[in-house]
């Protein structure tokens, strides 16, 4: 871990301990303001890199359950979901560019939750956790409420990245699996966030892990690095059902590659769907974590200007690995290490948009 991350870590480490904090309140999910994404609500996910993509608000056949990943940077374990605060405008970003490849084939809910702070997956006791358990509950009770009250019975898909598919690896592996909600679960797309092969069969021994472009009742993940990168962080937190516990990150993971929807090592593109995005903010510093006002800036979506690049899935770590001009491209962005984890959808967001629609039309 190099010394600036060290300094980083420092200035957002929370001020009291996890049990001397006074946590936030938990959200209302019958309140439209707890839902960061809903069919009424108009919202980032509902941008398109082209007007002449078609996008269906409401009143789809299925429905997609979005958890996003971590935006909080924030001295406390736990993010109050203040919609002025940075925390907050990260979300919106993270709804433009993650959960958009559903809005021309799926009504969109995504809950706005108590996440827990980045410090948390370095915290050195057991308060890092206990953030990810209060963030869960929220996963736990907003899931409940939507199949009680907006699903009616439909088929639906979980999308989830990073701390968001930390959290629905629990939520499907626990409340999910073995129950009449499974059989209605089109697919689960749980990306960005480890799962250790070797620990694949205690979480999941009912869903199947998806092989092909339209496998359904299924899981898939990937987690993308520029070509031959290997991650510094020794270990992660991770969640089994026995609790808590640390994987390293270097061990076997269960991945695919969107390029190809299965395990193959080969260098691969797919022209007829491939199309990066990147999201376009005017006065938005996208590497920024310690802003704490939301900049109210102007966004929007756009197809990379660069789209070149073909990825592999290392037989060996599991990683999805990328490589061409537009990889080059984000080598030089300001701190980029090899990791990718922020392009894990951008990268793929045309051929995850028909894939979508692939594994819909294979179900129904």
């Amino acid at each position: 871990m190099s010394e600036v991350f060290e300094k980083f870590l420092q200035l957002i480490k929370p001020i009291n301990s996890y049990d001397d904090t006074d946590h936030p309140k938990a959200p209302d999910y019958s309140n439209l303001d707890s839902w960061a994404a809903h069919p009424d609500i108009d919202g980032y996910q509902f941008f398109v890199p082209d007007n002449n993509l078609k996008v269906n608000r409401n009143k789809n056949d299925v429905d997609v359950f979005y958890i996003h990943p971590t935006g909080c940077f924030e001295q406390t374990w736990n993010s109050d979901m203040s919609k002025n605060h940075s925390t907050y405008e990260r979300t919106e970003i993270m709804l433009s560019n993650q959960v958009t490849p559903f809005n021309d084939s799926c009504n969109i809910y995504a809950p706005e939750y108590r996440q827990a702070t980045y410090y948390s997956y370095f915290a050195k006791d057991s308060d890092g956790t206990k953030a990810h358990d209060l963030a869960f509950e929220d996963i736990l009770n907003s899931f409940n409420y939507f199949i009680e009250n907006f699903n009616d019975s439909k088929p639906y898909i979980i999308m989830s990245h990073s701390q968001g598919a930390l959290h629905a690896q629990r939520l499907i592996s626990k409340y999910i699996q073995d129950t009449d909600l499974q059989k209605r679960m089109i697919c689960a797309y749980v990306i960005g966030y480890i799962i250790p092969e070797k620990e694949y069969e205690t979480l999941f021994p009912s869903i199947p892990k998806s092989v092909n472009f339209n496998d359904t009742n299924c899981l898939l993940s990937w987690c993308t690095v520029a070509e031959g990168f290997k991650r510094a962080r020794e270990r992660t937190i991770f969640w089994k059902p026995s609790g808590w516990d640390l994987e390293y990150m270097d061990q076997r993971i269960y991945g695919i590659n969107p390029f190809s929807w299965n395990n193959s090592s080969e260098w691969i593109s797919q022209p007829e769907c491939h199309s990066s995005i990147i999201t376009k903010a005017d006065n938005y510093d996208f590497a920024d974590r310690l802003s704490s006002l939301h900049s109210r800036s102007n966004k929007s979506i756009q197809y990379s200007s660069v789209q070149d690049f073909t990825s592999a899935l290392n037989s060996k770590t599991g990683l999805l690995e990328a490589r061409g001009p537009l990889v080059d491209r984000y080598k030089k962005i300001r701190y980029f290490n090899g990791d990718l984890h922020s392009y894990d959808v951008m990268l793929f967001w045309g051929c995850l948009r028909k894939n979508i629609k692939d594994r819909i039309n294979a179900f129904i």
